[in-house]
């Protein structure tokens, strides 16, 4: 995995699936997506869809921060947060995609299942660490 896919470009293109979701989040939010196609089409008020988005938002918030600090741009006297953050974040995505597989809206099956299995590659990528390590 690590001579098909580059760690810096891995972490890079995470960050625009993260980036993106966390703009994704802002606009579920915002109540311009309908509540069923997110959290697995579960949601049953307004309420509830903005404090999952809030939640969403929070949580991916912090994988960036881990795959700022997993990429060394930050954070560079806590490395392990870096490495085994990546980890969770991959188990995290892995779960996701699972889950977007059993979505209740099919539009979540289809839109998002592929997304978050990529992002659980891109995820493992950047865990495995540049070839230096």
């Amino acid at each position: 995995m690590r001579h098909m896919l580059p760690f810096y470009l891995s972490v890079k293109f995470l960050l625009l699936l993260l980036a993106a979701a966390a703009v994704f989040q802002l606009v579920v939010m915002a109540g311009l997506v309908p509540g069923e196609m997110v959290w697995g089409g579960r949601l049953s008020s307004d309420q509830e869809r903005t404090v999952g988005a809030v939640v969403s938002l929070t949580v991916l918030l912090l994988m960036i921060t881990i795959t700022l600090v997993r990429a060394g741009v930050i954070g560079a006297a806590f490395p392990a947060v870096g490495r085994w953050g990546m980890w969770a974040i991959t188990a995290l995505f892995a779960l996701n995609t699972v889950g977007n597989l059993f979505a209740v809206d099919g539009r979540e099956t289809l839109i998002f299942a592929p997304v978050t299995a990529i992002a659980a590659l891109l995820a493992w990528r950047v865990a495995l660490g540049p070839k230096s390590e």
